[in-house]
């Protein structure tokens, strides 16, 4: 170890007396170790707030109910499901004890024109029921949401997100039970949702521009059919979903009357794209942090073989007063990982200034962190790349024979 630690210490004295080249050698290892630090606390922000993002549309405890063309030995009698109804959500309440909330909705199919005294915004307009803002976690900021008797009433009621508030009323007006239209009927303003900040694909941002009318007042106003666009169903507990989907199967097909035009969705598949995701973030941006440490490392290499050329006599006169080539190893590699240390603290140093100025720029919800196990890391693997690169010129000025090395100039 104190050999170690003398290895260092001359590494340092060297790094001293060659300030440029020292440095020039440091910037490839302070540009691989910093890049390596900001790409953790790019991914983890990613992660994060793809982590929220799936939180705050139902959880991974969400079941998605889509309808799909009917078997090929079904498509003669097709006609005689009805689709996904609100019967359907009657009967799955009724018969899947494990669903804790089912919700479906209805959109206006060419979007609606929301207008309020000459100002107007074109929209898409959803029909809901009172579920729908507890799976998908809309919170009201004024007012109150949908409920179950606005749609057994069919009223003519809104509730609009922060950003629709902000684009048809002016600044300091109250929403709040004020009329406006939709494709030409009154509507009175019932609720405004709190704003939401952008996440990842624009999740959140899109909550700012939620339109939401009860679900059977919009079949009755703009619809032909009874069929709902969205039917969805969550559960307690991710473990219940196998048996939930196979009740859930179970009562549809009586309720299609045998037709087999449904499947499901489940956050299965958007975990596994999130797994990729994340895996695509680390290789590539890992890529890029990689061959600024290999570059570094190879600058470190090319300066401590030319140091050693400089001090084959020194290493010679060393060896002639008994020193052993362990000892002349231990010195060239505690060199080499003072080199490669400054440098990943210089990296580290630039790392928190990266992610600082990352801070500001990105959104909240993406927000990239700065974690001690990443600064941690950064100078970890700096460590190793100097160990690496000082591995051959240590080897090289291990095995220099005593008088050749004294001969030399």
């Amino acid at each position: 170890m104190r050999q170690i630690l003398m290895g260092i210490g001359s590494g340092w004295n060297e790094v001293l007396a060659h300030k440029l080249r020292s440095f020039l050698t440091l910037f490839g290892i302070m540009l691989g170790a910093a890049a390596l630090v900001g790409m953790l606390g790019v991914v983890k922000g990613l992660l994060r707030g793809m982590e929220t993002m799936i939180y705050e549309t139902g959880g991974i405890e969400r079941i998605s109910v889509m309808s799909r063309p009917a078997p090929e030995a079904q498509r003669e009698i097709a006609a005689l499901s009805p689709g996904r109804t609100l019967n359907d959500v009657d009967a799955i309440l009724a018969a899947v004890p494990l669903a804790q909330n089912v919700t479906a909705e209805v959109t206006i199919p060419s979007g609606g024109r929301i207008s309020f005294q000459g100002r107007a915004t074109w929209q898409n307009v959803r029909g809901v029921l009172p579920a729908t803002f507890v799976m998908d976690r809309f919170d009201v900021q004024m007012g109150r949401t949908i409920g179950d008797l606005d749609n057994e009433l069919q009223t003519q009621v809104v509730v609009l997100g922060a950003n629709i508030v902000d684009q048809l009323f002016p600044r300091g007006t109250d929403a709040l039970d004020r009329i406006v239209t939709i494709n030409g009927q009154p509507f009175t303003v019932v609720g405004v949702l709190r704003e939401y900040h952008s996440g990842m694909g624009g999740g959140f941002s899109s909550k700012n521009q939620a339109v939401f009318i009860p679900l059977t007042t919009l079949q009755t106003l703009y619809r032909l059919d009874e069929n709902v666009d969205v039917l969805n169903v969550k559960v307690a507990d991710v473990a219940d979903i196998p048996i939930v989907l196979q009740q859930i199967a179970n009562v549809l097909t009586h309720t299609h009357r045998g037709i087999q035009d449904i499947r499901f969705e489940t956050r299965e598949d958007l975990l596994q794209r999130f797994e990729e995701t994340r895996r695509s973030y680390v290789v590539s941006l890992g890529g890029v942090a990689v061959i600024g440490l290999i570059v570094g490392g190879i600058g470190i290499m090319n300066v401590m073989l030319a140091s050693i050329n400089e001090r084959v006599r020194e290493i010679g006169v060393r060896r002639a007063l008994g020193a052993k080539r362990m000892d002349i190893l231990i010195q060239i590699l505690g060199e080499s990982i003072a080199l490669a240390a400054a440098g990943g603290v210089m990296g580290m140093v630039a790392s928190v200034f990266l992610i600082k100025v990352l801070q500001k720029i990105v959104v909240e919800a993406n927000r990239p962190e700065l974690s001690p196990a990443a600064l941690a890391i950064g100078v970890l693997f700096s460590g190793l790349v100097g160990v690496v690169a000082g591995l051959y010129p240590a080897i090289r000025a291990s095995r220099l024979s005593p008088v050749e090395a004294l001969r030399s100039d």
